[in-house]
């Protein structure tokens, strides 16, 4: 898919054949693998009589967009609209959570979400089958969850929608004001080995004259399970590409040896990507289930957004002059000593 998009047809195998004015054209690719890691979390959940859920656990978020994984993680399962659930989150008198790193967030708290949710809805299919209750009455025997439709604040049979009951209605019966269920997700030990896998490709110019790097395009392409939410995992794709580029081309951190301090700490010295060195990012998904990771079939983005990034920037330069550099970050200099 990322090879179609960016158009490596026209690439050529030989180095320095494609030109633009004065400037090199090149096209280099890079990939990446990270362990797809599920961890333990707890999440505790509260739905309300007019269909509100509240989840709670302890996890931070600092930036990737957790609350909105947990978020459409309970929405599909329950199947409740996203603005009637609420996630708190980020304090230590929560439910434990793991740490914000290792890529294993969505698998780690979105199974414990998932499996919560399951929880519940086993609760409800009991509560509703009870002797008297709206499923007993209707003389419908053995229900199982999976023959329930679970739509805002009510159930209702699958193959008979006319026996349905709210939740006001049915936490009414049964003496609740609400139901509240606390549930542990265990990481899983699986005789398998998995990962996240990404493909980043990219085209660019170099100025031979003055050794200018100038990046066109950037295609980055995932495997990462099924995508739980398609507008921040995109965005984290897209971070990972900036970060990649400022690995390759100008970030550059110099020691002081005698006294082992870094020389160049502040952003005014330290030279990172601003809004002119990022080209388009386009971002694709495989987005195919994984069989064993979790529930969801989701695997992480953190790390492969990154990984292989500088690698497609370093085999594009290649390509383009013919020039191997093997230390980043790629500079002007760097190309015309080369």
């Amino acid at each position: 898919m990322g090879a179609e998009k960016i158009g490596w047809k026209n690439r050529q195998l030989q180095p320095g054949m494609l030109k633009e004015g004065d400037w090199l054209v090149g096209y280099g690719m890079g990939t990446g693998a990270f362990g797809a890691m599920r961890w333990v979390a707890t999440v505790k959940a509260r739905l309300e009589p007019d269909g509100r859920l509240l989840l709670q656990c302890s996890v931070n978020d600092m930036g990737p967009g957790t609350a909105t994984m947990m978020t459409a993680v309970a929405s599909e399962a329950m199947g409740i609209d996203p603005g009637k659930i609420t996630i708190q989150m980020g304090s230590t008198t929560l439910p434990p959570g793991p740490m914000q790193g290792g890529s294993n967030v969505t698998s780690t708290v979105g199974s414990a979400v998932f499996e919560v949710c399951a929880a519940l809805k086993e609760q409800i299919t009991a509560l509703a089958s009870k002797e008297g209750a709206a499923f007993n009455t209707a003389k419908v025997s053995d229900v199982k969850v999976e023959d329930i439709d679970f739509a805002g604040n009510r159930v209702s049979l699958k193959k008979k929608s006319s026996v349905k009951v709210a939740y006001d209605e049915l936490f009414r019966q049964n003496n609740l004001t609400a139901l509240e269920i606390t549930k542990e997700s265990k990481g899983q030990q699986q005789p398998y080995s998995m990962y996240s896998f990404s493909m980043h490709f990219v085209k660019l110019r170099v100025h031979p004259a003055t050794g200018r790097i100038k990046i066109d395009y950037v295609v980055s392409c995932a495997d990462a399970g099924t995508i739980i939410s398609p507008k921040t995992a995109a965005s984290q794709m897209i971070g990972g590409a900036v970060g990649g580029i400022g690995m390759a081309l100008m970030e550059d951190l110099v020691i002081d040896h005698r006294l082992g301090r870094p020389i160049n700490n502040n952003l005014a010295d330290y030279h990172v990507p601003v809004n002119a060195d990022i080209p388009h990012v386009d971002v694709l998904f495989v987005n195919k289930k994984d069989p064993y990771t979790n529930p969801m079939g989701s695997k992480g983005l953190g790390e492969i957004a990154l990984v292989g990034v500088a690698p497609a920037i370093a085999n594009a330069v290649f390509n383009a002059t013919g020039k191997r550099i093997r230390s980043l970050p790629i500079t002007p200099d760097k190309l015309i000593q080369a």
